[in-house]
């Protein structure tokens, strides 16, 4: 996938494979003062413990976005919540395209997360004020999940695959479709 499309529904695919995976979707809208990113995701058992802002969601259940503002592939936001609306937040310096630095911050952006019965679906609203030097023209993003078994093995899905085990493939981040 080179581009999305604004307000388009995408499902997001397995992250080694690429095989397309119905068990989630994600769209991104760009709203007058900031991105508006939407995740309705299909899981029938939540594992999820954490309760406090910043803790390392990436180990159970959540969804993410990895968003550079100005398509600097070297610098860009990570924006993760969890089925439960706690959110985590940093900034990641990745100087060879695998190697990821991370500055957690406090999150600088809103999220609201729903049980559904099938699942949950998450929202997240982050404000353009809060992405230094924004320019949509240039601005490249991925959108991700991470689905923690009870087994303990974790699934990871993507909106671009990266085709391996990490997410912090800044090389696989893709812009808006030219309209």
């Amino acid at each position: 996938m080179e581009n999305f499309t604004e307000k388009t529904q995408y499902f997001l695919r397995e992250n080694t494979s690429g095989r397309e995976d119905k068990s989630c979707r994600f769209s991104c809208e760009f709203a007058k003062e900031g991105m508006i990113f939407c995740f309705d995701v299909r899981d029938e058992d939540i594992i999820s413990p954490f309760t406090q802002d910043n803790e390392d969601l990436w180990r159970a259940d959540a969804v993410e976005v990895f968003l550079s503002p100005n398509g600097d592939l070297h610098n860009y936001k990570e924006i993760e919540v969890s089925p439960f609306g706690v959110r985590f937040y940093g900034d990641i310096y990745n100087s060879d395209g695998k190697t990821a630095a991370l500055t957690k911050k406090t999150p600088a952006y809103q999220a609201w997360a729903e049980q559904t019965d099938g699942g949950y679906s998450v929202k997240i609203v982050i404000g353009y004020d809060s992405l230094e030097g924004f320019d949509r023209a240039k601005m490249k993003l991925n959108a991700y999940r991470l689905d923690k078994k009870q087994s303990g093995e974790q699934l990871l899905y993507a909106l671009n695959p990266t085709m391996c085990g990490s997410f912090h493939r800044p090389q696989y981040f893709i812009g808006e479709a030219k309209k």
